[in-house]
């Protein structure tokens, strides 16, 4: 547990301004790296675009949500929590895109290949169901 308190003290942002700003920047590259990758894949959906855009929109009124906490309770972890868990999935999923649409990422791809894998199943499943209905 020192340990995890540790790393989370040495985890500041610059002020407020960056920890707003970076989360919010990295929502909005999370959102074009999957629209470039489904475009490369041929595969661009207006429901999942619209689904993802109301995800990310979720994601938004918990950063706000966090903010407002901090601000009631004179406290500032949660908003830091919140806005660091929000990056390093939204991270994740970036190198996730990148790798779907064929960007080899070297060591760190082998560390997204289950998820890869879990995808293409997935993927190939729905094509098959699509199929059928037809």
């Amino acid at each position: 547990m020192e340990n995890f308190e540790v790393i989370y003290n040495s985890l500041n942002f610059a002020n407020i301004f960056w920890q707003l700003g970076a989360t919010l920047i990295f929502i909005l590259a999370d959102i074009i790296s999957g629209v470039i990758t489904a475009i490369i894949l041929k595969n661009l959906d207006s429901q999942r675009m619209r689904e993802g855009l109301l995800r990310k929109a979720l994601l938004i009124l918990i950063v706000v949500l966090s903010f407002i906490v901090d601000g009631a309770f004179k406290i500032t972890f949660i908003s830091k929590a919140v806005c660091i868990y929000i990056l390093l999935m939204e991270v994740i999923s970036i190198l996730e895109n990148l790798k779907k649409a064929g960007i080899d990422l070297g060591k760190l791809g082998d560390l997204l290949k289950i998820k890869q894998e879990e995808n293409t199943i997935n993927l190939v499943v729905k094509k098959e169901d699509n199929e059928k209905e037809k």
